[in-house]
């Protein structure tokens, strides 16, 4: 799309006050036109045939959206507007990827009257000079458009519409959007997840992703544990499954994981699956990270369990994920009210076991939680030295 050309800023555009700031946006508030005024003009527009928008899109008035999480900025600003359709950009970072199909789809039948308001936000750059170092372009807030600064009207919403309308109607047609002014990289991120989630339901990878460019601290967290592992959370660009070792498809497991057990335990079951098969992708399927979380919340607080002796026992070439998961598979389908999960950590738990003895052995597979419980404290009862008895010898009476 064509660039805005960038200029040095003038002297009073640079290090704006908190005061020029909140001066500015009293003064673009009071000429932002109300809910009221925005329907007149959009009927007026439909009147005049503009863009043949026909009358199904909706304008939503500053910060107005209803029965969602997101909580809009203090200086938020909306506003609608018609934008030329190639002065619009999308950002991959947090947006679907681009399924060509869907655009033919919509290109084929394309149909103006039928297109829904794009949700934009408006992202402001310009050189700025710091103290120290050199001038540089960065992203600024104050809604302040002036000669010196570069405008990209970035797509939160409505990709697929956008190629559409440009593969149907060229880059020179003008598109309903309704504009968000100020918008930080996590904001655009959360109104993406909750437009395109009405849209077409995300799935959980989808969800990640978006959560990861906008900064959520849990998304972050579960980012920061698999990479610390030596794994990668799937994101997008290239079928799920297709050969990607060390890439975990299985999203929504993590997270089920990490808000059942905590980031510990989470850190935990990828570490021992690495250290059992590294990158194989076999070894980071649902059932698999079910499977083991399963066998630690049964006997992780035994005495003498160890996630070593797991990490060992399952890197036996015969003990291949694979392997388990088939077997696992087999034996859910042929007992009543079991999960391949649960055959998984039943599989595990027996694989714990072999070449084990005396307290180093876990508890039965059927044994219940106090009998775990007794074990346990008997284990440590015998491996644990007894205490010194207080005698002359060592300075008792």
């Amino acid at each position: 799309m064509p660039k805005t050309p960038i200029t040095t800023p003038e002297p009073e555009d640079e290090d704006l006050s908190q005061e020029d700031l909140d001066a500015i946006t009293k003064e673009q508030m009071a000429d932002t036109p109300t809910v009221s005024e925005m329907r007149a003009i959009q009927r007026e527009a439909r009147l005049a045939g503009a863009g043949g928008t026909g009358n199904r899109h909706n304008f939503i008035g500053p910060a107005s959206t209803s029965g969602i999480s997101y909580t809009p900025p203090a200086q938020a600003r909306t506003t609608f507007e018609f934008i030329r359709a190639g002065d619009l950009v999308v950002d991959p970072r947090y947006n679907r990827d681009i399924k060509q199909k869907w655009v033919e789809q919509i290109a084929d039948t394309y149909n103006p009257d039928q297109l829904q308001a794009l949700n934009i936000s408006r992202r402001l750059f310009r050189v700025v000079q710091r103290s120290e170092g050199a001038a540089k372009e960065e992203q600024v807030f104050d809604a302040n458009v002036t000669s010196a600064t570069r405008i990209e009207n970035v797509v939160i919403s409505g990709q697929h519409r956008l190629l559409a309308t440009l593969r149907a109607k060229g880059p020179d047609f003008m598109l309903p959007c309704i504009i968000y002014d100020r918008l930080t990289n996590s904001q655009e991120a959360e109104l993406f997840a909750l437009f395109d989630e009405q849209v077409r339901p995300h799935q959980p990878w989808q969800r990640h992703k978006a959560h990861v460019f906008g900064g959520n601290p849990q998304a972050l967290d579960i980012e920061r544990i698999t990479q610390n592992c030596g794994l990668t959370v799937y994101k997008g660009s290239g079928p799920m499954g297709a050969g990607k070792d060390g890439v975990i498809f299985a999203v929504s497991t993590l997270y089920s994981i990490y808000n059942l057990s905590g980031r510990e335990m989470l850190n935990r079951i990828l570490e021992i699956h690495f250290s059992a098969w590294t990158d194989n992708q076999e070894g980071y399927t649902a059932p698999m990270l079910q499977g083991t979380a399963l066998l630690i919340r049964r006997f992780g607080g035994y005495s003498e369990w160890r996630d070593e002796y797991l990490a060992i026992s399952l890197s036996d070439p015969a003990h291949n994920p694979l392997n388990i998961r088939q077997r696992a598979q087999g034996a859910a389908s042929g007992i009543s009210a079991t999960s391949i999960a649960q055959e998984v950590a039943r599989l595990e738990h027996r694989y714990y076991q072999q070449g084990k003895k005396g307290y180093a052995r876990l508890p039965e597979w059927n044994a219940s939680p106090r009998e775990i419980t007794l074990a346990s404290d008997a284990a440590r009862a015998r491996t644990t030295p007894p205490r010194a008895k207080k005698g002359p010898a060592n300075g008792g009476k």
